[in-house]
């Protein structure tokens, strides 16, 4: 009983390894002592209309920026390679879609409107998944940090942090 009071105080006041090493090495305990990690996110994705999560399917682990767009005529998975983009009127890209466009668990981030390529003007959409949880073993992963200003949606500042996705460690906000 001790130990274990102990163990939650160090816990408790944030001090993760010795925490860990109680809960490891008591017997007792077995698996039910073991926390599990946070598991990192995925990558974000975009949709260049008419294609939609439903008509793409999972993107493939082997794209570093996946996009999915008409190539010619159905809806596939590629890297994003655009040479070159267009601002197009939102009328000259028809109605816009909306969050249905984006898979389960990732937030409709926006539309825009435009050419890509010189082609002809399309909706592309961005959809992000939720915030990663854990983070980078140390910052190298992440490379320099970027001299940016965060701020938050309710008109706060943030910062940016050296954070595990599926692909590796990026730099990511600390706030929505």
């Amino acid at each position: 009983m001790r130990r274990g009071l102990l163990c939650f105080l160090l816990g408790a006041l944030g001090i993760g390894a010795l925490a860990i090493a109680c809960e490891s090495s008591d017997p007792g305990l077995g698996t039910q002592g073991i926390h599990p990690q946070p598991q990192p996110n995925r990558r974000p994705v975009s949709f260049t209309a008419p294609c939609t999560a439903t008509s793409c399917g999972d993107a493939p682990s082997s794209l570093a920026t996946p996009r999915c767009k008409p190539l010619p005529n159905d809806c596939s998975w590629t890297d994003d390679t655009s040479v070159s983009y267009r601002p197009c009127d939102a009328g000259e890209c028809g109605p816009a879609p909306g969050a249905e466009v984006c898979p389960a668990n990732t937030t409709f981030k926006g539309n825009a409107c435009g050419s890509e390529n010189e082609g002809a003007c399309l909706w592309s959409t961005a959809c992000m998944p939720p915030r990663s949880t854990t983070p980078c073993p140390t910052t190298e992963g992440c490379g320099p940090q970027p001299a940016i200003g965060v701020i938050c949606t309710d008109g706060g500042s943030g910062g940016l942090e050296c954070m595990q996705l599926e692909s590796g460690c990026s730099w990511q906000r600390t706030c929505d």
